[in-house]
């Protein structure tokens, strides 16, 4: 699918939509887990969502790795090199399967010490842990969806990922009902049915998308998994000198979004449902600006590896200007729908319905400063392999400041969760300026498809 004469606008809408709606569709899917175990009560919910928080920080390790392997392919891609993908693939699933294998065992043996640190109620603690056994090992079927979808989306081939998802997601929500409520002869399995369903819809997203690229005999699936490019030292030295940064960038951000979770369920269960309740909400914003901050890393990636850097630097200041002028304007929509969105929570208590409501305003505001920091981040930053720096900033915005503030908040001040949460947003806001910075210096604007080992400082 070339995108080569359309204009830089026709290009994002062309690219961004697609990447959206799966992305917006997925974060559904996390809504519905919520809301379809919400008639359990309070327990059901925090234990559904802690549990998805978990296995969120090892998503988001995972999809650092699968964000290379796009990087890579936009560039390679832009460069006239589209069969150096395949290679970065095969290498890519072998980094993979050397850091699945250890997070799988250290969940088996240790989920239910990780959970009681979060939360002190042992039905929690109990729920989640089953939830985790079941839904943990659908993780191999998660990587390889993400490592294939990232380099079709690097060579702009955006469609096909985006309906194998759909299929995936909606049975993903037919297992959740039947399952979760039980009929057809089968028991109501409450939140073990929900964790079964999220496994048997994963293992068949991967399947069908494997499938259709080996009978298609696609460009990035490859034909052959050891050969002399394999072994070739240098490329295995670039790809890991650009993946490492990201992965390690991403799972220290991903493990302090836990850390969160962690505050907020030692505050208590209701408040743990709450945020629990919340978390998929505010992502589904942040989900519809996925699919232009993605955009923005394959379009100005291309240009990147075309060495039209001028091109590229115009390219990324449009789409950080735009991207929280219009997700200010969603939110304030969304507020107008804010009865609609609360409607599928009834079942839970008075209380913990108007504390959402409360917090609800804060999180859809605050949206805009993430959505901003994104665009940026991923879609700037990362499309030229300026991974360390950008691992810097999260680990300097989230655990040097916002999380030790965060803390002092809830256990030291015992604010109300809404001062917490707000405090929390302080790791936004001094994010949002140094990406300002390190952008405007433009260090992020080379051609790695030239370097035989990225600089990546």
């Amino acid at each position: 699918m070339s995108t080569n004469n359309l204009s830089p606008l026709k290009q994002s809408i062309k690219l961004a939509w697609p990447i959206s709606l799966q992305s917006i569709l997925v974060t559904m899917l996390g809504m519905c887990d919520i809301m379809m175990v919400g008639h359990l009560g309070d327990t059901a919910v925090a234990s559904v969502g802690l549990g998805n928080r978990i296995q969120f920080v090892f998503l988001i390790i995972l999809s650092g790795l699968a964000s290379g392997v796009g990087t890579l392919s936009a560039q390679h891609f832009g460069a006239g090199q589209p069969s150096v993908i395949r290679q970065i693939i095969v290498k890519t699933l072998f980094i993979a399967a050397g850091v699945l294998v250890p997070i799988l065992l250290m969940t088996f043996f240790l989920s239910d010490n990780i959970l009681s640190i979060a939360s002190t109620d042992p039905s929690v603690i109990a729920l989640g842990t089953n939830y985790l056994w079941i839904t943990m090992p659908s993780l191999i079927f998660v990587v390889l969806v993400m490592i294939f979808e990232n380099a079709l989306r690097g060579i702009g081939q955006v469609i096909f990922p985006m309906f194998i998802s759909t299929l995936a997601i909606f049975a993903n929500i037919i297992l959740n009902y039947w399952l979760i409520k039980g009929g057809l002869g089968v028991e109501p399995m409450g939140v073990v049915g929900a964790a079964l369903a999220t496994l048997i819809a994963r293992s068949l997203h991967a399947l069908l998308i494997l499938a259709y690229l080996a009978k298609v005999k696609h460009s990035v699936f490859p034909t052959k998994i050891f050969c002399d490019a394999f072994y070739n030292k240098q490329q295995w030295t670039k790809l890991l000198s650009l993946v490492w940064p990201m992965m390690l960038s991403f799972g220290v951000w991903s493990l302090g979004t836990f850390v969160y979770q962690l505050i907020y369920g030692r505050i208590g269960t209701q408040e743990l449902a709450v945020m629990s309740l919340l978390a998929p909400i505010e992502g589904l914003l942040v989900s519809f600006f996925f699919g232009f901050a993605s955009a923005c890393a394959i379009l100005v990636g291309q240009r990147l590896g075309k060495n039209e850097f001028p091109n590229a630097w115009s390219l990324a200041k449009n789409y950080a200007i735009s991207a929280p002028i219009v997700t200010f304007v969603l939110a304030l929509v969304l507020l107008q729908c804010e009865s609609l969105v609360f409607m599928p929570f009834n079942n839970l208590s008075a209380d913990t319905i108007a504390l959402s409501h409360d917090i609800f305003v804060l999180i859809t505001f605050g949206t805009c400063l993430k959505v901003f920091n994104m665009t940026i981040s991923m879609g700037v930053l990362r499309a030229g392999g300026d991974n360390k720096y950008c691992m810097l900033i999260d680990i300097s915005g989230m655990w040097i400041l916002s999380i030790p503030l965060t803390f002092m908040a809830a256990f030291y001040f015992h604010l109300p969760i809404y001062w917490v949460v707000l405090v929390a947003y302080s790791e936004e806001i001094a994010k949002a300026f140094m990406f300002i910075f390190r952008m405007k210096a433009k260090y992020w604007l080379k051609n790695l498809t030239t370097e035989s080992i990225p600089s990546l400082t």
